[in-house]
């Protein structure tokens, strides 16, 4: 947190009278303390739940960063590349997880989302 806040406030004074490379500076500053640290935690995020999974960390990321930006920018196919990157990071992160048996739920913590309606059993939500 401590790089964005940097470039911050490094860009907000530099003033009128100011060199391209400082602007450049401030803006290395405040992307790389955002980016790099998403990016780090998704590949590693990926390959702890399965071998290989950095992968889907990697596209999860790029689509975190290049949907937003794109709309930003302006750059309408940028945005909607991005945002399928997104989406399809996001089930590929669950498709992983269900390989890998991680415990996954939908729901309220500690319900058990089933198929059918069991009223005996304390664990099964209605759906």
């Amino acid at each position: 947190m401590a790089l964005p806040a940097a470039g911050f406030i490094y860009g907000a004074t530099l003033g009128t009278d100011y060199a391209e490379w400082q602007s450049n500076l401030a803006l290395a500053l405040i992307i790389g303390g955002f980016v790099v640290p998403l990016v780090g935690a998704s590949v590693l995020g990926g390959e702890a739940i399965r071998r290989g999974g950095g992968f889907v960390g990697l596209l999860f990321a790029a689509g975190l960063i290049a949907g937003p930006t794109g709309s930003v920018v302006g750059i309408q196919w940028l945005a909607v590349v991005g945002y399928v990157a997104l989406g399809l990071g996001v089930i590929l992160f669950f498709v992983i997880g269900f390989l890998s048996k991680v415990p996954m739920w939908i729901g309220t913590p500690g319900a058990k989302v089933m198929s059918w309606n069991d009223p005996d059993d304390p664990n099964t939500t209605i759906t």
